[in-house]
């Protein structure tokens, strides 16, 4: 318990560090680095134990704490730590200005009505490619996640018995918002490399290479919308309105997902080894992200909820399908934290792109 109390207390300070050091791209003194530290630590705390005592809970005390209030303290924390450096920096920081972040914003605007043509061009081409010597063409796209929907159907549905309604097109949902992300997030790390030539000859912003990669990948994704859509008229699925959720939910998966990318896409430049340790950590994020399985009711409690609300893309699966498969509306509140967290991480990774993608084809 000591362990998790030490975590409650000190890992969204941490990262509200981590993060105002990203702001700042590392440059901060020791002393500097120490002075806020402190102060994170205290107004972390303080934020969140306030927040504790308005819903009753009064006081920080260990003993007979349960498992339940140290997650949502630990998450609530963590939203914390990713949203105060930003007031933090504008008010103690010469060089973050408001002014320079709504110059950002104009910039980030422009770019994405300047190069969005080339994007879907761009993607329209990648697609044409990867069909074009295959004797099955497009039809891939259905072979590839069906095939992968079959596999687990069989090793889950009948040979671990898993019982959940639907249970093939719940697999196939899993897999479909699943591959969107983890392909999204792998080819980020490596597509300023990979496309080495534009990078070195023309000027765009960086994060449009990733822009049109998702789309690619964002297409595919349509296409497996259309198999779930076709294998819910089989099964008999209820349709209700509720479905009109899923696009709001499908918007924040694709900022959450871009993200991530545009983070990933900078330190991919400067560590060529990322790309291994980015599978390695998608591999073990999978399985704690219930493709195959219902978070909720497959990890005891209180761990099962907290994940499932609090890893965004098992939040986001499953919000798809109690939306498509048992007519159950999102919850906005947390819906809506993702997306705020989404907003957060672009302006973190659009920033950073601008500030560094000079040096991009001096690395490469």
């Amino acid at each position: 318990m000591i362990f998790f109390n030490l975590v409650m207390l000190m890992f969204p300070p941490l990262e509200a560090l981590m993060v105002h050091k990203y702001i700042r791209h590392g440059e901060m003194a020791a002393k500097r680095q120490i002075v806020f530290g402190i102060f994170y630590f205290l107004a972390v705390n303080a934020f969140v134990l306030a927040i504790s005592y308005v819903r009753g809970i009064k006081g920080l005390h260990f003993t007979g704490m349960t498992m339940s209030y140290r997650f949502k303290y630990i998450g609530a924390g963590a939203v914390l730590g990713l949203v105060l450096p930003f007031p933090v920096c504008l008010m103690t920081e010469d060089k973050i200005t408001i002014g320079g972040l709504k110059r950002y914003g104009r910039r980030f605007a422009g770019d994405l009505k300047k190069y969005f043509a080339y994007a879907v061009r761009a993607a329209r081409a990648d697609l044409r490619a990867e069909v074009a010597n295959a004797y099955l063409d497009w039809l891939w796209w259905l072979i590839e996640p069906i095939c992968t929907m079959l596999i687990y159907t069989l090793i889950f549905g009948v040979v671990f018995r898993v019982s959940e309604q639907y249970f093939p097109i719940f697999i196939f949902i899993g897999i479909t918002v699943w591959e969107f992300f983890s392909r999204n997030v792998a080819s980020s790390v490596n597509i300023v490399r990979m496309n080495k030539g534009i990078v070195t000859k023309i000027y765009m912003p960086k994060y449009i290479l990733l822009l049109s990669r998702m789309f690619v990948n964002g297409f595919k994704m349509f296409v497996s919308f259309v198999v779930v859509a076709i294998m819910m008229v089989l099964f008999k699925v209820p349709v209700t309105m509720n479905i009109l959720f899923l696009l709001p939910v499908l918007i924040v998966l694709f900022m959450f997902t871009f993200g991530v990318g545009t983070i990933m896409m900078h330190y991919g430049v400067y560590v060529s080894d990322l790309s291994y340790i980015t599978g390695i950590v998608l591999n073990m994020l999978m399985y704690f992200t219930g493709i195959f399985y219902s978070i909720s009711g497959g990890i005891p409690e209180p761990f099962g909820s907290t994940l499932e609300k609090y890893n965004p893309v098992a939040f986001l699966i499953s919000t798809v399908r109690n939306i498509l498969l048992y007519k159950t509306a999102p919850s906005w509140g947390h819906l809506g934290l993702w997306a705020f967290i989404s907003m957060i991480l672009i302006a973190l990774g659009v920033f950073t792109v601008y500030s560094n993608e000079n040096s991009y084809v001096k690395v490469i």
